[in-house]
């Protein structure tokens, strides 16, 4: 029997994926309304599953995902979310979560996925999509702000990308300007999800 943690932060939520998973295949056994919370209990239960919410009371379920992974624990985690679009499904995949799901889907889809998931050789699990992906949108950036881009995702300052590109800092700047208005960015973070959504660049 495979044990389940549920981290959501309404109650009859949690209730409801306690109430529906076959008790023949999995044991909930924990639930937690915020971040803090779940991550105490992941601390000390160690579940061959978490189904996580992304928005809690206290933090972001990316953020919780992103801890426990960064501790080498073997749970896998299902994204469970309201939101149907290209950031919020980066930031789950960015965090190391394991599959995400739309709320809207029948249970028997998270019942499914849970099945997937419990296979060793399981890859990144998506339910419930109703928006298409973006493939290789056109933001007409040039030639040197896809270059300056690709060093953004690298982790590159930009004080080294002008060492690189023989330009001065404040170029650098004036390009990453550009770059983060033609996206829609109002970040770093923001730019490169929108870059790697949209085929842009390569990780």
């Amino acid at each position: 029997m495979k044990s389940v943690v549920v981290i959501d932060d309404h109650a009859f939520i949690r209730a409801g994926i306690a109430d529906a998973l076959p008790k023949s295949e999995y044991s909930v056994i924990g639930q937690a309304a915020s971040k803090s919370e779940g991550l105490a209990l992941l601390n000390s239960l160690s579940p061959d599953f978490c189904i996580v919410d992304l928005n809690l009371g206290d933090g972001l379920g990316s953020d919780l995902i992103s801890e426990v992974k960064r501790r080498d624990l073997a749970t896998k985690f299902i994204v469970l979310t309201m939101d149907d679009d290209d950031l919020t499904l980066q930031k789950a995949k960015s965090s190391g979560a394991d599959a995400y799901i739309l709320k809207s889907t029948p249970i028997d889809t998270l019942i499914n996925c849970l099945t997937e998931l419990g296979k060793s050789n399981s890859s990144f699990q998506i339910a419930g999509r109703i928006m298409p992906r973006k493939i290789s949108k056109d933001f007409e950036l040039t030639k040197r702000e896809i270059e300056i881009l690709q060093l953004l995702g690298a982790g590159i300052t930009a004080a080294v990308m002008g060492q690189r590109l023989f330009l001065t800092e404040a170029t650098i700047k004036t390009h990453l300007s550009a770059i983060y208005r033609k996206l829609g960015a109002s970040n770093r973070s923001q730019a490169l999800s929108i870059a790697f959504e949209n085929n842009l660049i390569q990780k």
